[in-house]
C-alpha cells in the first residue's frame, strides 16, 4: 500500500561542537580529615587544621568570597569484634576558586602543608571563568554541523535542504580538566606542577530542515 508523499516534507538530524579555550581559573577541592576517641576531640583537631588551611589559602592570595565550605561529616567508627564504638572521624571539605592560574601550585602545597596529616586533596579543576562567547561559538558551530548531516541525506535522496523549520537545544555542559587528587598529595612537598592544558563547553542541538 503506497502513501502519499508529506505536503511538507523535513530531515531532522542532531548536530554537536565543542569549543576549546585555555583556562583562567581553578577550583580546588581540599579537605582535612582527623580520628579520635571521642567526637569532640576529632572535631576539635578538624577545626584547628582547616583553620590553619584556611590561613594559608588566604596568605597565598585568595579572596575571602572565593572559600566555600564543601562538606561537613562525622562518622562513628564501630568495632565490630568488641561491638562497641572505636573512633570518630570528622571531615570538613573546603572549595578554592583562583583566578590566577600561575600560583594554583604554590598554593596547593601551602595548604597542604599547613593542614599537615590530616590534610586531604579531593581534585582540582580547569575551566574558563567568562565562557558566554565559547558557547555562542560552539552553538553556531552545531547548527552548521546539523545542516551539514542534512545536506548529505538530502542529497541522497534527491533533495535539497531548505530553511530551518524547528531548533531545539540540548543543554550544553562545561568540560573542566581534573586531576587526580593522589598525583597532587604525592607532589604537595615540592609544589604541585599543575598543567591546566585545554578546557571549553559543548553545544548539541537537534534541527527540523525543510527539504525542497
Amino acid at each position: 500500500m503506497c502513501q502519499a508523499e508529506p505536503s511538507h516534507p523535513t530531515v531532522t538530524v542532531a548536530g554537536t561542537a565543542s569549543v576549546q579555550a585555555r583556562p583562567d581559573v581553578l577550583t580546588v577541592d581540599l579537605a582535612v580529615e582527623e580520628r579520635a576517641d571521642g567526637v569532640d576531640a576529632a572535631l576539635a583537631g578538624a577545626n584547628e587544621a582547616m583553620s590553619a588551611v584556611q590561613r594559608a589559602v588566604l596568605s597565598a592570595g585568595v579572596r575571602q568570597d572565593d572559600l566555600h565550605t564543601a562538606d561537613l561529616s562525622i562518622r562513628t567508627e564501630y568495632d565490630h569484634e568488641r561491638r562497641r564504638v572505636s573512633g570518630f572521624v570528622v571531615a570538613q571539605g573546603l572549595r578554592v576558586l583562583v583566578h590566577d592560574v600561575s600560583l594554583a601550585g604554590a598554593l596547593i602545597s601551602a595548604a597542604v602543608a599547613a593542614g599537615g596529616d590530616a590534610s586531604r586533596v579531593h581534585g582540582v579543576t580547569f575551566a574558563v571563568e567568562d565562557d558566554a562567547d565559547l558557547r555562542d561559538q560552539a552553538r553556531r558551530e552545531a547548527v552548521a554541523d546539523a545542516r551539514h548531516r542534512a545536506e548529505v541525506l538530502a542529497s541522497a535522496a534527491g533533495r535539497q535542504v531548505g530553511p530551518a523549520v524547528r531548533i531545539v537545544e540540548d543543554a550544553g555542559h562545561p568540560e573542566p580538566r581534573p586531576l587526580a587528587a593522589r598525583a597532587l598529595a604525592a607532589e604537595a612537598a615540592g609544589g604541585v606542577p599543575l598543567q591546566p592544558g585545554s578546557a571549553g563547553v559543548t553545544a548539541a542541538v537537534t534541527v527540523e530542515w525543510a527539504l525542497e
